[in-house]
């Protein structure tokens, strides 16, 4: 009885450890490279505005040519920003002199995926922006976390896009009906960052991934039905077609 209670422990252990680690996307982001001091991010969007068109006006200041009426104007026109921003107490200065320091740490932060993932066997939730092969059958693509990404609106940072491929299994028999599909899936992580250029409805982009996720499983997530914008796979596929044989022809 002792012998078969220990093969029953053994087993359930092994199960539980080897059930895939549900992820959000937050947890994909590197927890090291993501803290940094940001003096940018306290800052109302139109302090953020105003120290553009400083930095604007401080350029145009420097142009050859000027004539004495344009110089005026502009450093009117900068002496009224820079005290807009130094009554609510902005080092305009400071932050400017910092703002290149603070653009190198933020593309290291959006490029850092979490290493404790990498190797994982993960379920992540998101929708997917399929990519046809050279036979027109989509066996990968990109998971992003929201509808639109890289299309309707920006593509997310690199750590927050997973570039993934059917590798067999139950995901051998799913593919995407349509483009943002909601699906979950579930397979292996590697982090190692990928770049590709892909053609959308509204031309190419260039996908940015940190991870890449060879999928064993994929389960529909029917939360919804594609909204019209989104258009059905088949058209996307047409529409794909139609671009090459317009590239051949020229």
């Amino acid at each position: 009885m002792r012998l078969f209670l220990a093969g029953v422990l053994i087993l359930v252990s092994q199960a539980v450890f080897a059930a895939p680690q549900v992820v959000s996307w937050e947890t994909l982001k590197d927890p090291v490279a993501g803290h940094y001091d940001d003096p940018f991010a306290a800052l109302h969007p139109s302090q953020l505005r105003s120290l553009g068109q400083i930095l604007r006006l401080r350029e145009g200041l420097k142009a050859k040519g000027l004539k004495p009426d344009e110089r005026s104007d502009l450093e009117g026109e900068l002496e009224r920003e820079e005290a807009l921003l130094v009554v609510t107490g902005v080092d305009v200065d400071g932050l400017l002199s910092r703002r290149q320091q603070i653009a190198i740490e933020r593309a290291r932060a959006s490029l850092a995926g979490n290493k404790n993932l990498a190797g994982q066997e993960v379920t992540i939730r998101g929708y997917v922006i399929p990519v046809l092969g050279k036979d027109d059958k989509a066996i990968g693509g990109y998971l992003v976390p929201e509808r639109g990404m890289c299309s309707h609106i920006p593509p997310p940072d690199p750590n927050q896009m997973v570039r993934y491929k059917l590798s067999g299994g139950q995901a051998g028999n799913w593919a995407a009906d349509y483009i943002y599909e909601p699906v979950e899936l579930t397979g292996r992580l590697t982090l190692g960052a990928t770049r590709q250029q892909i053609t959308l409805l509204d031309g190419q982009v260039e996908m940015i991934s940190a991870f890449q996720m060879d999928v064993d499983k994929a389960v529909r997530l029917d939360d919804s039905a594609p909204a019209p914008e989104e258009r059905g796979f088949n058209f996307f596929s047409s529409v794909k077609r139609l671009l090459k044989r317009r590239n051949l022809e020229q």
